[in-house]
């Protein structure tokens, strides 16, 4: 079988996905993955590369009129090439690995041809509740209905809230285990790398990982510190977007609450090899999401190498199953500061199950289910 696996990010924790799942699916018997993503992605270990899919080189649009426009560009241009390749190189199946409903009407019967000429189109919702609005509903709805129609196979971490919400009906959904991102980690000790951030050794570390946005709750978690007068807040990550709360907003809720020499800020892009760091130097992971997260996380397959302890909250679905079926820390019903400053102590005696977790959740797992489901819809069509 003959796979053309299409990620259009350069970097990132999707691109990170990409990356894994394609050298999963790589490793399976009888597969051969092409990978279509931008040249400054790494190819994945024995996967292919194919023409790297060309990102846009522009400088930050000033205009309201000007940043719709390049957005409307941004969206639709990868699809374009990617129908050009596949058409082309006449793939079994394209994996799409970041998908969306941004103007589906346009793009999606290009992909419709393509299934048409016998091609099976898979791809990776990460996050199946589409409830942001951009734009009238209607047009919402129309784009929602469209991107859907288009997939043969909806690889998602949650089936049960992918048909709760009905988006997928003419589609296979097929559940898939997000697998470990594993990372390099270097000789450097614990209390070599609090020296380094200037983080007292006997201090209780708390770690943020990933973008800063509103949805991690941080005003919460600053404001549960003077509770917590042994605890320091570890925050590694850059900031999201322009629509998002920056740093700066954190970092003066801080001072208010006279706790900012206890937190330590490092918003700058973190390398690959350069992340062991914030896990080895902290105690707790604080994976405090609002209730409308319901994806799984990627900081917490990165976590299973590290087995901190987690303290969680989410809406229903794969993230708090996780912590839940592995006791891999505290559940949060309600991620505020009183909640996070009782939970904190008893969260640092939790062990949890991190070897079995990453056992039953492995890429492997993963790229099979996926095989064996494209397979299916070939053998189908065919007959």
């Amino acid at each position: 079988m003959k796979i053309l696996y299409h990620c259009s990010l350069a970097d990132g924790g999707l691109a990170l996905y990409s990356q894994h799942h394609a050298a999963a699916i790589a490793a399976v018997e009888g597969v051969q993955v092409l990978w279509h993503a931008p040249e400054t992605l790494r190819p994945p270990e024995q996967c292919q590369r194919v023409a790297p899919l060309e990102l846009p080189r522009r400088k930050p649009a000033r205009g309201r009129m000007r940043r719709a426009i390049d957005f409307y560009s941004d969206t639709l241009s990868p699809y374009r090439e990617l129908t050009s390749l596949a058409e082309a190189l006449r793939p079994d199946a394209v994996i799409l690995s970041c998908w969306g409903e941004y103007f589906a009407p346009l793009w999606a019967p290009q992909l419709g041809r393509l299934r048409k000429g016998g091609v099976k189109v898979a791809a990776v919702v990460h996050d199946p509740v589409r409830s942001f609005v951009r734009g009238p509903k209607w047009l919402h709805d129309w784009s929602l209905n469209e991107a859907c129609g288009v997939l043969d196979v909806a690889l998602v971490h949650d089936a049960g809230i992918a048909r709760h919400f009905g988006l997928y009906d003419r589609s296979r959904i097929l559940e898939v285990p997000h697998g470990p991102y594993p990372v390099p980690v270097g000789a450097v000790s614990k209390e070599q790398l609090r020296q380094e951030l200037s983080i007292p050794l006997n201090a209780m570390v708390l770690l943020s990982f990933g973008h800063i946005r509103d949805g991690k709750n941080l005003d919460e978690i600053i404001a549960a510190l003077p509770s917590l007068p042994s605890a320091h807040l570890l925050v590694a990550g850059r900031e999201q977007s322009a629509g998002q709360k920056p740093a700066a907003h954190y970092q003066e809720l801080a001072s208010r609450l006279g706790v900012a020499a206890r937190c330590h800020w490092h918003t700058s892009y973190i390398p690959n090899e350069e992340v062991w760091k914030y896990f080895r130097a902290s105690d707790v992971l604080l994976l405090t999401y609002s209730p409308d997260f319901f994806s799984a996380s990627g900081v917490l397959n990165v976590n299973a190498q590290f087995g901190l302890p987690v303290l969680a909250s989410a809406g229903a679905g794969p993230l708090l199953d996780a912590v839940k079926q592995y006791q891999l820390g505290v559940i949060l019903l309600k991620p505020d500061a009183n909640s996070i400053a009782q939970a904190t102590p008893a969260v640092l005696r939790i062990k949890g199950e991190w070897q079995k977790f990453a056992e039953e959740n492995s890429w492997r797992i993963n790229a099979e289910r996926v095989v064996r489901a494209l397979s299916e819809q070939a053998d189908g069509a065919k007959s």
